[in-house]
């Protein structure tokens, strides 16, 4: 007898569709048609459009917190004179006015040639895949490079349920736990789903707020949640060859605050740069800790680099002191912190003032602590258009 072909998981993913609903004309491919191939090959799940069958406890689960928000995970497809520029996932957040806003990432319209620039409203289009299989027309309203994200507009669907952005606990990024990266892909218009662990690393990425995740996932995953299996939303999906780096929740429900209450989006800039004292090897955390045994529970942000850019704006802080609290809240992270700034850059913003915080500082080098006043202000000029730490201010 001869051998019979294995049926893939997309095969048979397929199969048991068209049994339970039959061939449905309007889900064939011919709405994708009109772009190439070789055009959506970013679109395609590196994977397949189907996840191995995970029946345990923790894979039930990662399917369940995914189901529950599968209504609000779309499919962006950007192109440019008739050419895909990218495709990538998004997040239905809001009802603003006549529109329903998608968070999303802004390499959707970032121009090939140039990771300094993007294409504006009008010059590339937009389309989004729904849920229901669906592709609507997208308008591009906000695009943030230096935070890399973008929300895109859709003519409003009250009837579809938007996911609510929050907060986490300020001492989360400490913990590693299970989550999973969501996304929707555009060729088979499916709900993807992938697993790993939130863990400790430093991303490489060139923005240090970033978490990073294991969920082995492909660029459809841009843009797309990472939750965790009680269904918090930790935050927005990038990706690197080695490591899954995500925008933590905190300063995303930031940015879109500030777009939706004065229409743009500013950059807070000091001039530091640093990372948050857990992340540190042992050796040197000991260190601290016997000097310090308030920051036993692995709080501070240890800075490591001052730019010679405005170094009034900084104190009297320099290169190796930790900062332990700002307007006595105490920093757990550097997203946490740019989090804080970005708060009070709602006060800076109608004035373009700068505003003031009082920083704790530890300085281990001598044992000493001291307070010192940071002045918070509205970044502008070139370095704008660059993706790095949020609170840093360096010349390019």
């Amino acid at each position: 007898m001869p051998n019979k072909k294995k049926r893939s998981a997309e095969d048979a993913a397929l199969y048991v569709e068209s049994l339970l609903f039959g061939d449905d004309p309007s889900d064939s491919e011919a709405d994708v048609d009109k772009y190439d191939a070789s055009d959506l090959k970013g679109a395609i799940n590196k994977d397949g459009s189907s996840d191995e069958e995970d029946f345990t406890e923790e894979g039930l689960s990662a399917k369940e917190v995914a189901l529950s928000i599968s209504k609000s995970i779309v499919s962006l497809i950007s192109s440019v004179d008739g050419k895909v520029l990218f495709t990538c996932s998004g997040t239905m957040v809001d009802h603003v006015g006549s529109a329903t806003w998608i968070l999303t990432s802004a390499t959707l319209v970032r121009k090939c040639d140039n990771d300094y620039d993007a294409y504006q409203e009008g010059d590339v289009k937009i389309e989004v895949l729904l849920h229901n299989k669906t592709i609507t027309e997208g308008f591009l309203a906000m695009c943030s490079l230096q935070y890399n994200i973008a929300v895109v507009t859709i003519e409003p669907l009250f009837d579809l349920p938007l996911v609510k952005l929050h907060d986490v606990p300020v001492c989360y990024s400490m913990l590693c736990r299970p989550v999973i990266a969501v996304a929707r892909n555009f060729k088979s218009k499916t709900l993807l789903v992938r697993c790993g662990e939130m863990t400790r690393e430093r991303s490489e990425l060139d923005c240090d707020e970033l978490l990073v995740c294991t969920c082995p996932v492909s660029k459809v995953f841009i843009g797309g949640l990472v939750m965790d299996l009680e269904r918090r939303i930790l935050g927005i999906t990038f990706y690197d060859k080695d490591t899954v780096p995500f925008l933590p929740i905190e300063i995303a429900v930031r940015c879109l605050e500030h777009f939706k209450n004065f229409r743009t989006l500013k950059q807070p800039s000091l001039c530091i740069r640093g990372q948050a004292i857990h992340k540190l090897e042992i050796c040197n955390l000991e260190k601290i800790c016997y000097m310090y045994p308030e920051l036993s529970s692995g709080s501070g942000i240890v800075v490591e680099k001052i730019s010679e850019v405005l170094p009034e704006n900084c104190g009297s802080i320099e290169a190796g002191d930790i900062i332990c609290s700002v307007d006595d809240i105490v920093l757990y992270s550097l997203s946490q912190l740019t989090s804080i700034f970005l708060d009070k850059m709602v006060a800076a913003m109608p004035t373009q003032d700068k505003v003031t915080v009082q920083a704790e500082i530890r300085r281990p080098r001598d044992n000493t602590k001291f307070v010192a006043k940071l002045n918070i202000g509205i970044a502008s000029g070139e370095h704008n258009n660059c993706f790095n730490n949020r609170f840093s201010f360096e010349t390019l």
